[in-house]
């Protein structure tokens, strides 16, 4: 309980730190966790004996480099959770906002790469705010390749989409979709890109096609095993 507690707080004094782009105040951050005074200015002591943060009387909380790598990780954790909710559970983003706060404390990190790899590595959140890298996000850029750099005929899986989520809506609304294959039809040295997807030919600016990372081996890994088995 101890250790939810402090990074509930962590995650408050991160929120309002980059609200003002200042300190956050005790009295702020009393009230935006609805709990007492003495009992913030208690937390920030156990704090700042563990490293965390700093307090300066009239100044405020910042944090240590140690308290900001944890609080940025608590942040992250909370993201993609939060996206995993709305984006494959379809709830609504003021539930999955509450819902994620009491998962954050309970995934470990390895289930949790498990699902921002599945999610795609996300780099929004459902209210629009950059998620930090996760050490599985570049893995995964580092073994995938984007798709304009792919030749006519080559396939491959689509695995990850760094796109504003009113794109990703409108590409999976016509049928590219993360884990499903595709296969570049036409491309040409100036002009879209013609890509199949699901039995769909779907046109592609360079600038869109650029941020759509795919898995070429995965197609020739999933054939093998086909063979293997007649």
């Amino acid at each position: 309980m101890q250790a939810e507690r402090i990074e509930e707080y962590l995650e408050t004094i991160l929120y309002l730190i980059k609200k003002n782009n200042a300190p956050a105040k005790t009295k702020q951050i009393a009230d935006e966790m609805n709990i007492s005074s003495p009992s913030v200015t208690e937390m920030i002591r156990k704090l700042s004996d563990e490293g965390f943060v700093e307090y300066k009387p009239y100044y405020g909380v910042e944090f240590t480099k140690k308290g900001a790598l944890e609080a940025a990780r608590i942040k992250r954790r909370h993201q993609v959770l939060e996206m995993f909710l709305v984006d494959i559970l379809d709830m609504d983003t003021k539930v999955a906002h509450s819902e994620a706060c009491k998962l954050e404390h309970a995934v470990s990190d390895t289930v949790l790469e498990r699902i921002c790899t599945y999610i795609g590595h996300p780099d929004l959140c459902p209210d629009g705010n950059p998620i930090d890298e996760g050490e599985c996000c570049i893995r995964s850029k580092e073994q995938y390749i984007v798709l304009c750099e792919m030749k006519e005929g080559e396939h491959g899986i689509v695995s990850m989409m760094t796109l504003p989520p009113e794109t990703k809506e409108r590409l999976t609304s016509l049928g590219l979709i993360i884990g499903e294959e595709v296969r570049i039809k036409r491309k040409q040295k100036q002009g879209p890109i013609s890509i199949m997807t699901l039995g769909t030919e779907i046109a592609l600016g360079n600038d869109i096609a650029s941020s759509i990372y795919v898995n070429p081996e995965r197609i020739r890994h999933r054939r093998l095993r086909r063979r293997g088995r007649n």
